[in-house]
């Protein structure tokens, strides 16, 4: 099981018990801990219809399972607890900041996240990110089909074989800041914009300099989220694609990712620089291309 095939396990729900317990250092017994968490409504009707069992509902287990794996709670003496890493150092950050943190120190290493059984979630993202922005996906399209003309023999690595664990996989895409949702109910649409994500952790790449080569850039990119270009799992992905990308022999950038750059730069977050004495990669906007030598980080 994992974020994507286990459906009641959403952002908003693993947070918010994340929340309630993140003050409370000794934890909670677990059946107190359930009643705060679940409406009686649901509490009745997973007992009558045994979901997950003995009166425990199927949106609350099955979610504390996936928080467990995850490394986000730990169970001492029967009670529910946040695990000390979960928790963080800096006890002064908003309780979703030190949520995001520990969530991306455990999806985006490829060890924690396999002992957490969590790694398809990377490799169905390292995908996400090569797709076109410009040709969104519909929301409510079961995704095998692209999946499987994508990646042919590696498809099944991305456990997208379902339009709920497709959507689930948005959910949380888009929580981290790699994914957009947009449209009306009847007619959603949903495409790869890795800015929010991108935008986050500038500072991390940049570290005491103010400019980059573009290689050093999209290795201290790739280090922190390795779906981006050169990272790790962005290159098990190339290997299954049915048309591969190896961005140190073809220089070029991902349509979404160079949108996200580029929009970067519109927001003055970023200087994207060309000099003709310097090696460069290709931005690839859809409709146009940029040259890029160097990456400035404007306001440093």
């Amino acid at each position: 099981m994992s974020i994507i095939t286990t459906a009641p396990a959403v952002p908003s729900r693993m947070f918010s018990l994340y929340a309630s317990l993140l003050g409370n250092v000794a934890g909670e017994v677990k059946d107190r801990f359930e009643s705060w968490a679940t409406p009686p409504s649901l509490r009745v009707r997973g007992a009558t219809t045994g979901d997950e069992g003995e009166g425990s509902t199927a949106l609350f287990s099955s979610t504390l399972r996936e928080a467990r794996n995850m490394r986000i709670f730990e169970e001492i003496d029967d009670k529910i607890r946040v695990t000390d890493e979960a928790r963080g150092l800096d006890a002064k950050k908003d309780p979703e900041q030190r949520f995001k943190s520990h969530l991306v120190r455990t999806l985006f290493d490829p060890l924690r996240a396999e002992e957490a059984q969590q790694d398809a979630f990377v490799v169905a993202l390292a995908w996400f990110l090569r797709r076109n922005p410009l040709q969104p996906m519909g929301f409510g399209d079961p995704p095998q089909n692209e999946v499987n003309k994508d990646l042919v023999d590696g498809a099944v690595r991305t456990e997208l074989t379902s339009l709920n664990r497709f959507q689930n996989f948005i959910y949380w895409a888009r929580y981290l800041g790699f994914a957009t949702l947009t449209g009306a109910r009847d007619a959603r649409w949903v495409l790869p914009d890795p800015m929010p994500a991108i935008a986050g952790v500038l500072p991390e790449v940049f570290g005491s300099t103010s400019e980059l080569n573009v290689d050093t850039f999209f290795s201290g990119l790739a280090n922190i989220y390795p779906v981006f270009e050169s990272g790790a799992v962005r290159q098990q992905i190339e290997q299954f694609a049915e048309v591969p990308v190896d961005f140190a022999r073809d220089r070029r950038v991902s349509i979404a990712t160079s949108i996200a750059l580029q929009r970067l730069e519109s927001n003055r977050k970023l200087e994207i620089i060309s000099r003709a004495d310097a090696a460069i990669a290709i931005l690839d906007l859809g409709t146009s291309e940029r040259r890029v030598s160097h990456f400035a980080l404007k306001g440093a």
